[in-house]
């Protein structure tokens, strides 16, 4: 009998054994299928600068609205991604040119993203001629950073979605000194949209550079080299104003855009003004 009882032991661990394998390999087999309905979100920031030596602004991180169990927003939950670095204070008036703020990474199923949120901290400042101006937010400001978008995302493959910090619209004058934040933003992602990059010189000058179609007028400022790059831009006909500083003619450039495309211009050199 304890032969027998041994045996029916014995049996009853191997049992236990092929069960909890069978177990782990469906798991497994769940954790691969779930992976592979996966896709990898980068959401970037980038910059239209003002009139301003630097902007510093911080930066909490952003938040993404997926698509909820039964591809409705009503069951969706926002995704936190928190923006983390050394310091969350950020010179955002940098962003231009090819220059890009990573804000949050993340992997997420595989569907429609229908938002996403920027979180500012309270540190809001600029500075001009050396003297430092703290921002006062606008009452809403949640709310002017909360953006409607649609991105579709396919398995295994990756996206950057772009949030385009329009600073010259966004900072406002007040009475004397005093300047209030109201963020002017927009979500883009590169697919079906159009881009613009050029240089113009002398590069040291930095002149402000507007694209203009019918119906918008984007904005932003050379870099340190001179150049310049609009991105997400509704693939149409733009009118290219580039306003020189004194001393200096301003110039208009005619391009036409199509859907995934990119326009590189020839060099821009401005013409001297006669005095």
């Amino acid at each position: 009998m304890a032969v027998l009882g041994a045996k029916y032991t014995g049996m009853a661990t191997i049992k236990r054994i092929v069960y909890f394998s069978m177990l782990m390999g469906f798991l497994a087999a769940c954790e691969d299928a779930s992976s592979e309905n996966r896709s990898l979100v980068n959401v970037l920031l980038v910059d239209a600068p003002g009139d301003f030596d630097q902007v510093w602004i911080e930066v909490l991180g952003v938040e993404l609205l997926p698509s909820g169990v039964r591809g409705s927003a009503e069951n969706a939950n926002w995704i936190s991604l928190p923006y983390q670095a050394a310091t969350n204070t950020v010179r955002i008036s940098d962003l231009v040119d090819d220059q890009r703020l990573l804000v949050g990474r993340t992997e997420l199923q595989s569907g429609t993203i229908s938002g996403i949120r920027l979180r500012l901290g309270d540190e809001m400042y600029l500075i001009r001629d050396e003297t430092r101006t703290d921002l006062s937010p606008a009452p809403n400001l949640e709310a002017l950073l909360e953006l409607d978008v649609r991105l579709d995302v396919a398995p295994g493959l990756s996206y950057d979605l772009y949030i385009d910090f329009d600073l010259a619209q966004s900072i406002r004058q007040g009475p004397g000194e005093t300047f209030q934040l109201i963020p002017k933003v927009r979500a883009f992602v590169t697919e079906q949209t159009a881009a613009i990059r050029g240089t113009i010189q002398p590069r040291g000058i930095r002149p402000h550079v507007f694209a203009i179609n019918a119906t918008d007028t984007l904005a932003t400022l050379t870099g340190n080299t001179g150049g310049f790059h609009f991105k997400g831009l509704p693939p149409t006909d733009y009118r290219l104003f580039v306003d020189a500083p004194a001393g200096y003619a301003d110039t208009t450039l005619l391009v036409s855009t199509q859907a995934d495309s990119l326009v590189t211009l020839p060099t821009i050199n401005l013409r001297i003004e006669n005095p």
